[in-house]
């Protein structure tokens, strides 16, 4: 009988010390040997509400798995909503680049046709129309350019060269070589030469075509 008493006792101490340890890790507190939990009697051992140690284990893991299934964001909703309003305007801008480019591109059509029929002061309009809407196009102005050049409006010719070859593409081919034929339809020999030169220089590539398009320049244009 003494003896299970004795057993009783010490199971009862070893709880005891479970509890303590489980305490200590809720609370985040470091495990420690220091002073060892005070053996209780049976007489406490009855009194301890063990569904309450459970319960207080049940609610910390429950804080637990709620912290980690809560969804994260990088963005607070202020910086959603802006991140939203980015998106929308960087769309209305594509649509509206892609809705110029096709009415360039319709202008530059109409142009195209103009001057094929000879009528050089009307796909000057076109271009300058398509010109309007798309500002980089470096077609648009080597076409006009052309037709100044058949109108012998030399120098608004060169301006638009002049425009591409600083503001769009330095090695523009065409530009390079209407610019040099209106220089020479000037009797202008040094600008003209600098022009070929320049043309031969950035593109040479194509050396072949450029001495075909000089030899052939009163022809030709």
């Amino acid at each position: 009988m003494e003896q299970q008493q004795q057993q009783d006792h010490d199971d009862f101490a070893d709880f005891e010390q479970t509890l303590q340890k489980i305490d200590q890790i809720l609370k985040g507190e470091p495990e420690t040997d220091d002073d060892p939990p005070k053996a209780k009697t049976a007489e406490d051992f009855e009194h301890i509400d063990v569904d309450k140690v459970k319960l207080k284990v049940r609610e910390d893991r429950t804080v637990i798995n709620k912290r980690s299934a809560e969804p994260t964001s990088p963005y607070t909703p202020d910086q959603q909503g802006f991140m939203r309003e980015v998106e929308r305007d960087a769309n209305e801008r594509a649509q509206a680049r892609a809705k110029r480019e096709y009415e360039a591109e319709l202008q530059r059509s109409h142009g195209n046709e103009a001057f094929r029929n000879g009528n050089f002061e009307k796909a000057i309009l076109h271009y300058s129309k398509a010109i309007e809407r798309v500002k980089n196009s470096a077609i648009t102005y080597n076409n006009r350019a052309l037709c100044f050049i058949r109108l012998r409006n030399y120098k608004r010719a060169i301006d638009d060269c002049q425009y591409v070859l600083d503001k769009l593409q330095e090695s523009n081919l065409r530009a390079w070589l209407y610019k040099a034929t209106a220089h020479k339809r000037q009797n202008d020999a040094e600008l003209f030469e600098e022009c070929v030169n320049q043309a031969r220089l950035h593109n040479p590539q194509q050396l072949a075509y450029i001495d075909k398009f000089i030899g052939q320049i009163d022809d030709k244009i």
